[in-house]
């Protein structure tokens, strides 16, 4: 009787394996399919991230901001993060799931939880985090196989096997990285203003300014280096950490001297030439107007009421931004400069000419003049090349308007426009540090899930004991290279919207305050990530835009489209917990049968 018992324990144990792989071969398929889903709509929602500001401040164009993303992405999610699963999912794959089947289905449920909403706030121009997106799906799932009571609201208990605390904890720990970068933002471009950009020897002094700023930028990148690169291929000693950002900042600052200073100098000369040339033809020209319209005084129908129109359309504005200034700067009887309540009175071509020097230094096509030409008929053939031209237009090269009051709050921004081509280069570098940090920190990481999938699918032995044999897992570096590819090529589709939202909306962005924020990102997401807290870059980016913002002025700051996306963040928890807990709860209680 045992020896039959014993035959057929062998014979069905064969078969275990053998349904296994034909039953549910389909699930890491749609796994895959998933995490691509979600590294594209991470790259629509969170690639603007690096690259908002220098669009908004005219050192990129979108299309140039794609084709870096795609040269920076791909390789930075491929090898520059880590191939194993993070912490967050080694202890998921330890929690007590229905069985194996299951477990793998949870995490498509992840995958595909995220990728609405990520999708969703993209379409609501709300910058949301992806890794907390997952999070919350995650959440869900769990609530669903232990109740509401397996996580404590704030201190830990022994009902789960996660290293964090409780469910408020988790929420206080990601506001550090938003107010770190804030804080640090307002300080540097604070200290930018006070002693280069506001200075009379502006000019001498941004020049030794450039080398610091190579040399801290080096010096950032060599940090993470060592802090998240080389640990996943051999141990850092902390002399080793230390002797190599002190190497990398003097190499930085040294080689700046000798190759970036001159560069700059020929520039700033150039650019002073260019515009005391601008200015001489304007002059020629207003001469020449002068003498033909004494002479002339018969002029063209069309081109009078062009003008008139220009002229029209240029004062209304004009009138808006005035009134617009009035009513957030307090009322006419409370103003405390004496310089401001002495009366002006400008002619009709000085306040055009204010006007237009206005919105030179503000990327926006609000006002557009239209010349007047002869209609006449087209064929539909024109008609269709006519709207596939728009259409690639408007996807490939999107044009920048924003509204009234973000129009108004760019104009009573301090501008600099003189020094602002020297900060060009400088924020592109810290650009490109920045992505290359979220490329591995978090872009590698929304596929990591898939990495999940796939080894529970190939070893189902060891989570049969809720993961107590379970062993590193990785994911491999050609999937890991085709969600970096997947971020890139969303961001290129549908990054124009959160591009021209951060780069504009919430403050006035230039060059110099897009290198404070940069920076001041870059640093804070180094600093909380190394005392092993959650960060998000998105969150941190726009503490720091917020942070320059105050320091130029607070009522210069959106409050509230800040507030929007404060409400954005706390929602995403609340409807990818929700979402992933409703789908996963469905799923474990519908009829279905159970592979032996």
């Amino acid at each position: 009787m045992s020896m039959k018992n014993d035959l057929v324990s062998i014979e069905l144990a064969i078969k275990t394996v053998g349904k296994w792989k034909e039953t549910y071969q389909w699930i890491p398929i749609l796994g895959a399919i998933a995490a691509i889903a979600t590294a594209f709509s991470t790259g629509a929602n969170n690639l603007p991230a690096p690259f908002s500001s220098p669009v908004g401040s005219g050192a990129l164009t979108l299309l140039k901001a794609s084709l870096m993303a795609c040269a920076i992405y791909v390789p930075g999610a491929a090898f520059a993060s880590n191939s194993s699963v993070n912490d967050l999912f080694s202890d998921f794959l330890q929690e007590h799931q229905p069985n194996e089947a299951f477990l793998m289905w949870s995490f498509v449920i992840v995958l595909t939880t995220t990728a609405i909403w990520l999708s969703l706030a993209t379409c609501l121009e709300l910058p949301v985090s992806s890794q907390q997106s997952i999070q919350g799906a995650l959440l869900g799932t769990i609530l669903v196989t232990e109740g509401f009571s397996f996580i404590p609201l704030w201190n830990k208990n022994n009902n789960h096997n996660f290293s964090v605390g409780g469910l408020l904890w988790i929420f206080l720990e990601w506001i550090v990285a938003p107010l770190l970068a804030c804080f640090c933002a307002f300080l540097m471009f604070s200290a930018l203003k006070a002693f280069l950009l506001r200075h009379e020897n502006a000019k001498k002094r941004i020049l030794v300014f450039l080398p610091i700023d190579y040399g801290v930028s080096a010096g950032l990148l060599c940090l993470f280096v060592m802090y998240q690169i080389i640990p996943n291929i051999t141990t850092v000693y902390g002399w080793e950490v230390i002797v190599a950002v002190v190497g990398a900042t003097l190499i930085g600052a040294a080689l700046s001297l000798v190759l970036v200073v001159p560069l700059a100098i020929k520039k700033f000369d150039t650019i002073q030439k260019s515009k005391t040339k601008k200015k001489n033809t304007s002059l020629r020209h207003q001469s020449v107007d002068i003498r033909d319209q004494a002479h002339n005084t018969n002029t063209d129908t069309d081109a009078e009421v062009e003008d008139a129109l220009k002229d029209f359309m240029q004062m209304r504005v004009l009138e808006t931004v005035y009134e617009e200034d009035e009513q957030s700067w307090g009322s006419p009887n409370q103003i405390q400069d004496s310089e401001l309540a002495q009366p002006v009175y400008l002619s009709i071509t000085d306040q055009s000419a204010s006007f237009k020097q206005l919105l030179e230094s503000t990327p926006n096509h609000l006002v557009q003049t239209k010349n007047f030409q002869e209609t006449r008929k087209t064929t539909p053939t024109e008609n269709v090349s006519e709207l596939f031209r728009y259409f690639a237009k408007s996807s490939f090269d999107p044009v920048t308007e924003y509204d009234r009051q973000t129009l108004v709050r760019h104009a009573l921004a301090e501008k600099y426009d003189e020094m602002e081509e020297l900060f060009s280069y400088p924020q592109l570098l810290a650009s490109c540090i920045f992505a290359l940090i979220q490329s591995a920190s978090e872009i590698a990481a929304v596929v990591t899930p898939y990495g999940a999938i796939h080894e529970v699918f190939s070893h189902r032995a060891k989570y049969s004991g809720n993961g107590e044999d379970m062993e590193s897992v990785n994911v491999a570096w050609w999937f890991r290279a085709i969600g970096g590819f997947g971020a890139a090529l969303g961001y290129f589709l549908c990054g124009w919207r959160l591009t021209q939202c951060l780069g504009g909306k919430l403050t006035y962005m230039s060059n110099s305050r897009g290198l404070a924020s940069q920076l001041s990102t870059v640093a804070a997401m180094i600093l909380v990530n190394r005392i092993k807290l959650p960060v998000s870059s998105v969150h941190a980016f726009v503490g720091s835009l917020v942070g320059v913002g105050m320091a130029d002025d607070p009522r210069n700051v959106n409050w509230k489209l800040l507030l929007k996306f404060i409400c954005g963040w706390v929602v995403t928890i609340i409807f990818c917990c929700g979402v992933a807990y409703v789908v996963f709860s469905a799923s474990i209680h519908s009829p279905s049968y159970v592979v032996p």
